[in-house]
C-alpha cells in the first residue's frame, strides 16, 4: 500500500474518533494500545492489525472497506462480509499467536543450549586451570577457620594453588612468628573444607625436621664439594639426629623429642662434638670418587 494510501486512511481514523469526541488515550485504553501506536495509525505510519481494523469498524458503525478506501461509502458492509472478516480476524490472531509462540520456543530452546554449551566449556576449564570463584571461596572459607581454630595465632593466608590430579585447591597459612607452624588447608570444587595439615607437619614437627635436614646439607656439600652436586644425588641428614642410631656409632644424637619449633642446631660443633658426621648418598651411579 502506498504511502499516500496509507495518511488517507490515518486521516479517515482520525476523523471518526473525533467524531466520537475521544482523544488518542482514550481510544488507546479501549482496545488496550498505548496512545503513540493511535498516533501512527492516525499519520500513516502505520495500520492497525486486520482484527483492530474490524473491531474500529464496528465501534465506529461504518463499513471496513470504508476504512481501507480512507472514506465513507454509501452502501454499509453487509452481515456476511462482516462475519467472513471476523473468522479471518480471529484466523489471523491466532496465528499470529502461534508465530509468536513458536519464535519464543526458539529463543528459549536457543538460550537453553547456549546456556548448556557455556557451562560444558566452564566446567572443561575449570577441570584443567580450576576457576577463581572456587580459588575465592577457598581462601575465604579459610580465613573463616583460621579465624574460628586459631584466633590466637598470627596465621596468614599466603596463597593457593589449583592442584588438577584431584580437582581441589590448597590453600597455604603461614606464620609470622613461626616459619615453621606453615600448613596447607584442602578445598573442593565448591570451597568445601576437606582437611589440612596442621598435626601432620606441625605437632609432629615435620617442618622443623625438614627445615633441619636442609641447613644439615649446606655444611655436608661444602665438605663433599662440587663433585656430587649432581641431580640424582641426595644429601640426607638422619643419623645424627637418631638418639639411636647416633648411640651404635658412638656419637651424641638429637632425638624427635629434642626438637623444637623455629629451634636452630650450629651442626658443624656437633660435628666436631661426635668426632664424625653420618649422612646417606644415594645415586643411580655411585663411584667409589
Amino acid at each position: 500500500m502506498a504511502a499516500t494510501d496509507q495518511q488517507k486512511i490515518g486521516l479517515f481514523l482520525k476523523t471518526l474518533r473525533r467524531e466520537k469526541g475521544l482523544t488518542q488515550e482514550q481510544l488507546a485504553e479501549k482496545f488496550s494500545v498505548s496512545g503513540r501506536t493511535v498516533s501512527r495509525w492516525e499519520t500513516g505510519v502505520n495500520l492497525p492489525d486486520l482484527s483492530l481494523l474490524v473491531e474500529l469498524a464496528d465501534y465506529y458503525d461504518v463499513d471496513i472497506r470504508e476504512i481501507i478506501d480512507g472514506e465513507r461509502k454509501s452502501e454499509n458492509m453487509n452481515t456476511e462480509t462482516k462475519e467472513t472478516l471476523l473468522k479471518v480476524s480471529d484466523y489471523a490472531a491466532e496465528e499470529k499467536k502461534r508465530q509468536v509462540g513458536k519464535t519464543k520456543r526458539r529463543t528459549v530452546l536457543a538460550a537453553v543450549l547456549l546456556c548448556i554449551f557455556i557451562i560444558l566449556i566452564a566446567l572443561g576449564l575449570n577441570f584443567f586451570f580450576g576457576n577463581p570463584i572456587s580459588k575465592a571461596l577457598a581462601v575465604n572459607n579459610a580465613q573463616t577457620i583460621l579465624r574460628m581454630r586459631f584466633y590466637d595465632e598470627p596465621f596468614t593466608v599466603e596463597n593457593a594453588d589449583y592442584w588438577i590430579e584431584d580437582m581441589e585447591y590448597n590453600v597455604y597459612i603461614t606464620n609470622a612468628e613461626s616459619p615453621d607452624s606453615a600448613f596447607s588447608m584442602n578445598f573442593g570444587m565448591f570451597g568445601n573444607y576437606r582437611y589440612d595439615t596442621y598435626d601432620k607437619v606441625i605437632r609432629t614437627k615435620s617442618n622443623t625436621f625438614d627445615r633441619m635436614n636442609r641447613e644439615y646439607n649446606v655444611p655436608v656439600e661444602q665438605a663433599l664439594g662440587e663433585g656430587l652436586q649432581e641431580e640424582n644425588t641426595i644429601l640426607y641428614f638422619g643419623d645424627i639426629l637418631d638418639a639411636d642410631v647416633a648411640e651404635e656409632y658412638g656419637l651424641k644424637g638429637i632425638s624427635a623429642d629434642d626438637l623444637r619449633l623455629d629451634q636452630s642446631f650450629d651442626f658443624t660443633a656437633l660435628g666436631k662434638q661426635a668426632g664424625q658426621i653420618v649422612i646417606q648418598l644415594n645415586d643411580s651411579d655411585l663411584s667409589a670418587e
